[in-house]
């Protein structure tokens, strides 16, 4: 069989690993930066309610025509500059097809999202990463350097792992000096001090992408969004299948967008439990959390990054382990929970310490 899959895919896709997170089960799940607040059993029962009233034996609207209108609003952008995907993993998917052959040239920082590398891969193109400093600040001159030369510029800002935030100055500096497409990954945006929504209008070449899975707590409906120049959508769009948004993802994003105040209000919690959390940690003997603009924040213990997974693995508790990232080999990574969770967290590192 394996003669076989040889003359059946690229060499380079046998050569890659499936993207896995790996899951046990815990009663506490703080490993893959979800919101750590469900919706109400009101929200629910409301979205539930628009989903049995769907005529399911129809496709969905045309790129979700009355979601874009109701994002739109949210943003204060006109409908046209946006596109809506599957997650917005979609849309980099979609945009790396439009822009990226093979031998082309994709740039990112490293570390951060694994799948940028994957999508490099699968257009059987290359990187060529900026590496973060010690501090897991950027070189700006070496990013300008490395993104004036590349075909497709990916920053994840807020940065994953890292929990880090590029100044705006320095994402214009990119879109400034850039030969191909910028695309500024805002998973976790909402969780920040910065958007680089406003620079759209200024660089024709930026785009911002966000999604729903983070602060939104949409991560089981996968919707996602990029926001660009109305020339761009057009195109980006053409990377998409045919009706890649599902009517019942349409309908339970449009009730959420109507009640915005209860997001904000978990975002401020996540927030506050976020820093509070870091501080304490950072009170306790052989640990060091480090900041973050994320939901979640990196770890440093003196038991090294293995041993403290297991150990809180043990204790119930799911983190990830981040060290076979570059630049990360002595890090877990953990997502901000709820205040009951948090509390567990902390009182299980103070014991294994």
């Amino acid at each position: 069989m394996n003669d076989l899959l040889k003359q059946w895919i690229r060499p380079e896709m046998l050569a890659e690993s499936n993207y896995h997170v790996p899951a046990p089960a815990t009663d506490i799940k703080l490993n893959q930066n979800e919101s750590a607040w469900d919706w109400p059993a009101e929200l629910k029962n409301q979205i539930s309610h628009q989903i049995a009233n769907l005529a399911w034996n129809r496709y969905p609207q045309q790129a979700a025509a009355i979601l874009r209108e109701r994002l739109a609003q949210a943003l204060e952008v006109p409908p046209g500059k946006i596109v809506l995907g599957n997650g917005s993993n979609e849309i980099l998917a979609a945009i790396t097809i439009l822009t990226l052959a093979g031998g082309d040239t994709l740039c990112a920082l490293e570390p951060s999202f694994a799948i940028y590398p994957l999508l490099a891969t699968w257009r059987g193109a290359k990187m060529d990463n900026s590496t973060l400093a010690d501090d897991f600040q950027v070189s700006v001159d070496d990013l300008l350097a490395r993104s004036s030369k590349a075909k497709l510029t990916i920053l994840c800002n807020p940065n994953s792992p890292t929990g880090t935030l590029l100044p705006l100055e320095v994402i214009a500096q990119v879109a400034e000096a850039a030969s191909g497409l910028v695309v500024v990954d805002e998973a976790y945006v909402h969780y920040a001090t910065v958007t680089a929504l406003d620079l759209i209008e200024q660089y024709p070449n930026l785009v911002v992408t966000q999604t729903f899975s983070k602060a939104f707590a949409m991560a089981g409906f996968r919707l996602g969004y990029g926001v660009m120049s109305a020339a761009l959508v057009e195109q980006v769009s053409k990377g998409l299948l045919p009706f890649n948004l599902d009517a019942p993802t349409a309908a339970a994003a449009t009730v959420l967008l109507d009640h915005q105040e209860w997001v904000d209000q978990r975002i401020d919690q996540t927030i506050a439990e976020r820093d509070k959390l870091i501080e304490e940690l950072n009170s306790l003997d052989g640990i060091r959390a480090l900041p973050s603009q994320a939901n979640f924040f990196l770890l440093q213990t003196d038991l090294g990054p293995r041993a403290t997974y297991n150990g809180l693995l043990d204790a119930g508790i799911l983190i990830r382990d981040v060290s076979g990232y570059p630049g990360c080999q002595n890090y877990v990574r953990i997502t901000v929970g709820r205040p009951e969770e948090n509390h567990r967290l902390a009182a299980a590192l103070e014991q294994m310490l």
